[in-house]
C-alpha cells in the first residue's frame, strides 16, 4: 500500500514538473524560441519613414533581423547626419530600384500687400516696408513669425499662400496704430529675425 502511494507520488511530481526550473511558466512562455522552420515572408522592396518636423539630425538607425535558424540580432547603423524632415526616409532592398529624388522642394515666391512686400530665398524670406519695425515675436501651434510695422492708415487685409518652405502662408493686417506682418511655418523650426535698412529678415532652420 505504501509503496503503491510511493509510486504515485513520484509520477504526480513528474507530470508538473517545468522543462526549465530556473524561469518563470510566464517567463518562458513569452521568450523567442529558436526554429529551423523556414517562415515565408514578403519579400522587401521599398519602404519609406517620414520623419516629424523638429528632426535635424539622424543619429543612428537600428535593425533587428531573424536569422536562418529562428534567432534573433540587432545591429545599430551610425549615421549622424543632418536630414530635411520633408523628404521621408527611403529604405530600399534591391540595387536597381529607383529611389525617389531629394532634390530641393524650396521654390522662390514672392507675396506684396503694397504695405510690405515678402521675398523668399531658401531658408530666408526678406520683408520689405517703407514703415519702421515695432516689434518681433513668435507663436507656436501652428508655428508662426509675427513682426509688427508702425503704421497708422487703415488698410484691407491681405493675406497668400506661399509654395516657399518653410514659410506656407504670408498676412498682413491692420491694428489701429500699427501692421502685422503674420508668417506662418510649415513645421517648428529655430528661427531669427533682423532688422535690416527695407524692413527685415528671417531665416529658419
Amino acid at each position: 500500500m505504501n509503496k503503491a502511494l510511493y509510486i504515485s507520488l513520484i509520477l504526480a511530481c513528474a507530470a508538473f514538473t517545468r522543462e526549465n526550473p530556473f524561469f518563470s511558466t510566464e517567463e518562458s512562455s513569452a521568450m523567442p524560441v529558436s526554429s529551423n522552420t523556414v517562415v515565408h515572408k514578403p519579400p522587401l522592396t521599398s519602404m519609406t519613414y517620414s520623419f516629424p518636423d523638429q528632426a535635424r539630425v539622424l543619429k543612428e538607425a537600428t535593425f533587428t533581423f531573424q536569422n536562418i535558424d529562428g534567432t534573433f540580432e540587432t545591429r545599430k547603423l551610425q549615421i549622424d547626419q543632418s536630414i530635411d524632415w520633408r523628404h521621408p526616409l527611403v529604405l530600399s532592398q534591391y540595387g536597381n530600384q529607383k529611389a525617389p529624388s531629394n532634390t530641393q522642394i524650396n521654390k522662390s515666391s514672392h507675396a506684396d500687400s503694397g504695405l510690405i512686400q515678402f521675398i523668399h530665398s531658401g531658408n530666408r524670406i526678406t520683408l520689405v516696408s517703407k514703415d519702421p519695425i515695432l516689434r518681433s515675436f513668435s507663436l507656436g501651434d501652428p508655428s508662426s513669425i509675427i513682426i509688427d510695422f508702425v503704421h497708422s492708415s487703415p488698410f484691407n487685409t491681405y493675406e497668400k499662400d506661399l509654395s516657399a518652405s518653410p514659410y506656407s502662408k504670408v498676412k498682413v493686417t491692420y491694428h489701429g496704430k500699427f501692421a502685422r506682418a503674420h508668417i506662418t511655418l510649415d513645421g517648428r523650426y529655430t528661427c531669427t529675425v533682423a532688422k535690416t535698412d527695407q524692413g527685415a529678415s528671417v531665416i529658419c532652420k
